[in-house]
């Protein structure tokens, strides 16, 4: 089952967000055998996590609390868990470091396509509008009107949507990089 436990605990502004998972397994990485703290965060409590930090409002957030069956983990294992999650999403950081590099390669493109498009759509309609027969000139008016919307959409919607939810997901794992994090039993 992937049930995680979610609690918000406001202290003096600041807000402490804990998570209760089941098992250790759906927290580490079971197929790691790299000891702690090398071990990988596993996908879903990575999704889990920073998924409902993105709902909260980051400044606000000042630590997080990892709690785990008792006896999960030895008293050593779990000294090193903290250092594990703020190890697991800085190493993250260089991923999204890459996506968003490659991204906004992405929206220049988009970018000069959409101007690109622009520039045809005003020279057909100023210069060569002219020179075509009226259903012609209606038939390629619209085609143009339609790949410049589809052109202007895609670049609108890249740096409108896309790029800052990049941008957003980038500063939560920054944020989990150098939070506090508690660990505990339950």
């Amino acid at each position: 089952m992937r049930e995680v436990r979610v609690t918000r605990t406001e202290r003096d502004g600041a807000l402490e967000i804990g998570f209760r998972f089941r098992s250790l397994d759906q927290l580490l990485d079971p197929d790691d055998p790299s000891p702690l703290p090398g071990r990988e965060v596993t996908e879903f409590a990575e999704e889990y996590i920073s998924s409902y930090l993105d709902g909260c409002n980051i400044k606000r957030i000042a630590g997080i609390a990892v709690g785990l069956p008792r006896k999960s983990l030895t008293p050593g294992e779990a000294a090193l868990l903290a250092e594990t999650i703020r190890r697991h999403f800085s190493f993250r950081i260089a991923d999204l470091d890459d996506d968003m590099r490659v991204s906004r390669r992405e929206g220049r493109i988009s970018l000069a396509l959409a101007a690109f498009n622009a520039t045809v759509a005003v020279l057909f309609v100023t210069v060569f509008a002219g020179y075509f027969e009226e259903p012609l000139v209606t038939l390629l008016t619209g085609l143009v009107t339609i790949l410049n919307w589809v052109t202007i959409w895609d670049t609108y919607e890249y740096f409108v949507y896309d790029y800052r939810r990049e941008v957003r997901r980038h500063r939560i794992y920054q944020k989990l990089a150098s939070i506090e994090v508690r660990v505990g039993e339950w």
